[in-house]
């Protein structure tokens, strides 16, 4: 358990000096041309030339001409495609939040601290990334990320980072430092409220707490005598802007029973609800859209096991009749929302350094139109959040978009550059011909993954050497995950849906917490991030792994 160990550690280590790294000097302009220029709502401008220069579209437009003193980007294979930059509206940064202190607190009399009752708290203040440590957002094809305080009840403030490659310091991504306030029902962990019962009345006591303390306010003004002076409450000022529908409530919910909990309590209290995960919103479609309800839809979508959604076999076993009346209506609910017109956006789940698209082409096989798909990682976040620049690529503006090899959401596609601002970073090599006619037949057979791969697992900024050994039979996927010259631990519920390979591993050391790992197979690379909600909030991790030759385990 030596890698679990390390893992937890790292959560508490204190920040490090940050690692001191030289970008070479760009060139004065940067030149596309013959792309297709693709905008949110799916209309293409083709041939067109595209020329940056000082981080801003300096030209735009069909036969341009290209500046003598430009690098150009070429691609000699096909037509490179241009795109808004993906915004991910759940999303996450290195993050250094406060650990409560429990240290004489009593489980029916805990601080806000424990209870996650601390919605004065600002993410921004909390970012321990710099540009650099972005890289693998920016090579997904993100360019902004909302930014969450963490697990609890109302553990504060979610926050807006543009993930620039030039940000020395957190201060410099920070976009918008405060989007409204989060909610869950996450109860403190051993103190009240741990139940959902005990949240239900935890929230409405403190949204009553602000009203008497307006009351309070108003009638001291009025006639001090007698009454002490009310001293300042950061976190009651910030509910009592939430009761007046002043500021949006981010709130976790997944499944129609927890939204309609979540409607009712906005009808009660007065707040005004953003529903973050959404899983199973379709159920509620027309009631969000009469609403005008946002919904920041976990891309993520859950992996089957019984039940093969490509097949059309009218028999099928209790097991997967049972899964699939459980998950179609989940994998519908893109398609209903849209039909409906409901705003929603994708988001990674509280998982940058992930690939959108797997859920996303699942969600369009589903009934999603691709326009409407567009919309949701683009210009939709953008006006939402307030950045709707964001979204638009056009001549004299900031040059922030992304190139790919082809239409976003064919199979196999790849993010080759990222402009933001308009400094340029590199990403996945264009397709070979051979590459994009093999990516178009489908996707990959597990089988791709057997064998060992190896390569690092970045836990806050802190690098441990990694091991990952895979057997597949068919289908089926097992192994086991091995760091430094620790005992191996053996991996949980591995799944591939193709191209992404998702999987646990269980943390006795952490209270038998699960790491929840989701990583991208590319050629001989396998990338992507981890997760785990600990007592000082989710941490993240990513991890890159590169196929050893010899020793497949088939």
């Amino acid at each position: 358990m030596i890698f679990l160990s390390l893992v937890f550690l790292l959560v508490f280590v204190p920040d490090g000096i940050e690692a001191q790294y030289d970008v070479p000097p760009p060139p004065a302009a940067w030149a596309l041309e013959g792309v297709n220029l693709v905008h949110p709502d799916g209309t293409v401008d083709e041939g067109m030339t595209l020329v940056v220069r000082g981080g801003i579209i300096e030209a735009l437009a069909a036969g341009a001409a290209v500046p003598d003193d430009a690098r150009r980007i070429d691609w000699d294979e096909g037509t490179l495609h241009i795109y808004p930059g993906i915004i991910d509206a759940h999303g996450d940064v290195d993050l250094s939040l406060p650990t409560p202190d429990r240290e004489g607190v009593e489980s029916w009399s805990p601080t806000r601290e424990v209870q996650f009752f601390t919605p004065h708290r600002v993410t921004g203040d909390f970012v321990r990334a710099n540009g650099q440590a972005l890289e693998r957002h920016r090579e997904r094809g993100i360019v902004a990320s909302v930014v969450y305080p963490g697990r609890g009840i109302m553990p504060g403030q979610p926050s807006l980072v543009l993930h620039r490659p030039d940000a020395r310091t957190p201060r410099e991504l920070i976009l918008r430092e405060s989007l409204g306030v989060a909610m869950a029902f996450q109860g403190a962990q051993g103190a009240y409220p741990g139940t959902l019962m005990a949240q239900h009345a935890f929230i409405r006591q403190v949204f009553l707490d602000a009203e008497h303390r307006v009351a309070h306010a108003a009638a001291f003004e009025s006639d001090p005598a007698g009454m002490p002076v009310a001293h300042r409450d950061d976190d009651l000022e910030i509910v009592t802007a939430m009761a007046a529908g002043e500021i949006p409530v981010y709130f976790r919910a997944n499944g129609a029973e927890e939204i309609r909990r979540v409607l009712a309590l906005a009808d009660e209290l007065g707040f005004a609800p953003v529903i973050v995960g959404g899983e199973g919103a379709g159920e509620l479609a027309e009631e969000l859209r009469d609403r005008d309800i946002m919904v920041l839809l976990n891309s993520r979508l859950p992996e089957t096991d019984a039940w093969d959604p490509e097949d059309d076999e009218d028999e099928l076993s209790p097991a997967a009749f049972r899964e699939r009346q459980r998950l179609e209506p989940i994998y519908r609910t893109p398609a209903l929302l849209a039909e409906h017109g409901v705003r929603f956006t994708f988001t990674t789940g509280g998982e940058g350094s992930a690939d959108f698209l797997p859920g996303i082409r699942r969600a369009i096989e589903w009934g999603l139109d691709p326009d409407d798909a567009l919309r949701a990682l683009t210009a939709v976040p953008a006006d939402f959040l307030g950045v709707p620049h964001l979204a638009r690529v056009a001549e004299g503006h900031s040059a922030t978009f992304i190139v790919t090899d082809g239409p976003i959401f064919d199979e196999g596609r790849r993010v080759n550059w990222t402009f933001i601002n308009g400094l340029v970073e590199e990403g996945a090599a264009p397709r070979t011909a051979g590459e994009a006619e093999e990516a178009a037949e489908g996707d990959l057979p597990a089988s791709e993954l057997a064998g060992s791969w190896e390569g690092n697992l970045d836990v806050q900024g802190q690098s441990i050497p990694l091991r990952l050994e895979l057997e597949v039979d068919g289908d089926d996927i097992s192994g086991e995950i091995v760091t430094a010259d620790g005992p191996a631990t053996e991996i949980r519920n591995p799944s591939f849906d193709g191209s992404t390979l998702s999987f646990g591993v269980s943390a006795p050391e952490m209270g038998g917490m699960v790491i929840q790992f989701s990583g991208t197979l590319d050629g001989d690379t396998l990338a992507g991030s981890g997760s785990v909600d600990t007592p000082a909030g989710p941490m993240n991790l990513n991890f890159e792994l590169r196929r050893m030759p010899g020793g497949e385990l088939r």
